[in-house]
């Protein structure tokens, strides 16, 4: 029997699951096991959408014990927190659902291990901002953000509070996330400002997108950082580049060169790095940010047995280039290297080297619009790019799902996509 265990349930770490399952089918010599520490996955590139309440968060669950008991394989929700590479084994921290109080650590064996932990947001130790601001890493997190607004909403409507006449949203980070979720965060108050929350109209409401560098979206061309500032511009959002965040406290923002901005609610989206488990981890080979580092084969440069990809690996396949960035499609792609990589593994057979196949980046502006860039540098905008946005999930859904239930999950949702459908004012 050869043990292949994958912790991370996340883009990469299901759709590898789902595509082995599928390719090892009956074998009796071949068990695998998913771990998560969730019950069920949510695409992360959606999150911004959760916020908003243009995406239904349990619609778009995909649960993992009926996932697994649909696609042969095992599941342990559970969280990893420790690796043995002589034992080959992993600890797994459980928690009791109907006692929460009550834990008990599970010692699971593997012959291959493959880490899809993901990434979580870097607050590169800047005073202040655990305590201050809200950061977008989970579907929780996404809630509390969501819950977070419509109660503010909520306050100035029914004037619980004394009022301000201004209203702040700043959003440190200019790279995909902080632009995908200031312009749901606008398209949203635009909406509830002609429905259900008028009292909007009343009151200044500023949005701000705070970067570093001297440009957003410094993955993409600088065309495109141009017409996505624009954009942002147009849609009423303050743009504030080379801006490095020294300190933020309850009231403002504080920047090197010595000025400050004010700012009721604060999302922290200007980084990211590996879990605390990665880095809590010893005798692994990590970069600065505790990627663990991996070959072109996807191993791990402390053991051949552990494979890492996705966001927690540092993989960097030309000396003369970057690693491969934190983005979906790179996970995607190397689910698929990996679903022929282990079963050569397991054949005794050699293992290939990954390669990446650049496809291009598509970044939304609300629900009518995005800007990207795809095969060879080719510029889309407008509803164009958002349709061609739209059919990235529908991949992801096709590979964990397939094309039958895609389709049909594809006509529930343009029957059911109704924001005000999706708010839930509690």
């Amino acid at each position: 029997m050869h043990n292949i265990v994958i912790v991370g349930g996340g883009a990469g770490g299901l759709e590898l699951v789902t595509k082995l399952s599928k390719l090892v089918g009956q074998k009796d010599n071949i068990n695998i096991t998913l771990v998560d520490a969730r019950l069920t996955h949510v695409w992360k590139p959606l999150l911004h959408e959760v916020v908003s309440g243009s995406l239904n968060l349990i619609e778009n669950e995909v649960n993992y014990l009926i996932h697994s008991h649909q696609n042969n394989y095992n599941y342990i929700y559970g969280s990893l927190i420790n690796i043995d590479k002589n034992d080959q084994s992993i600890d797994i921290e459980i928690h009791s659902l109907s006692h929460p109080e009550q834990k008990c650590v599970r010692n699971v064996k593997y012959d291959t291990l493959v880490l899809a932990l993901g990434s979580i947001s870097n607050d590169f130790n800047v005073p202040g901002v655990i305590d201050h601001c809200y950061f977008l890493d989970s579907p929780e997190q996404a809630k509390t953000i969501h819950d977070k607004i419509f109660m503010s909403y909520l306050d100035i409507k029914q004037e619980v509070i004394p009022v301000d006449p201004e209203y702040h949203v700043a959003i440190i980070g200019g790279g995909a996330t902080g632009v995908e979720l200031v312009s749901e965060l606008i398209e949203l108050k635009n909406q509830m400002a002609k429905t259900l929350f008028k009292e909007l109209n009343q009151i200044k409401m500023t949005f701000t997108v705070i970067d570093a560098s001297d440009r957003l979206l410094m993955a993409l061309s600088p065309n495109i950082s141009k017409e996505i500032e624009k954009s942002l511009k147009t849609m009423g959002v303050n743009v504030l580049k080379n801006a490095q965040v020294v300190s933020i406290d309850a009231d403002k923002i504080y920047f090197a060169d010595g000025s400050e901005l004010a700012a009721n609610l604060k999302i922290w989206a200007a980084g990211i790095k590996a879990p605390q488990v990665l880095e809590s981890l010893k005798d692994f080979e990590k970069d600065k940010i505790h990627r663990l580092k991996v070959y072109a084969t996807l191993q791990t440069y402390s053991d051949p047995n552990i494979f890492a990809f996705g966001d927690c690996a540092n993989c960097q396949l030309d000396a003369t280039q970057p690693p491969l960035g934190a983005r979906a499609q790179v996970a995607s792609q190397q689910a698929d290297f990996l679903c022929t990589s282990l079963m050569n593994r397991i054949s005794n057979k050699s293992l290939p080297m990954f390669k990446f196949n650049e496809k291009g980046s598509i970044v939304s502006l609300g629900q009518k619009s995005a800007v990207g860039e795809i095969f060879n540098e080719l510029s889309i905008y407008g509803k164009l790019a958002r349709t061609t946005y739209d059919a990235l999930y529908r991949v992801h859904q096709v590979n964990i799902h397939g094309a039958k239930h895609t389709l049909q999950l594809t006509k529930r949702d343009s029957i059911t996509k109704n924001l005000l459908k999706n708010l839930k004012l509690y």
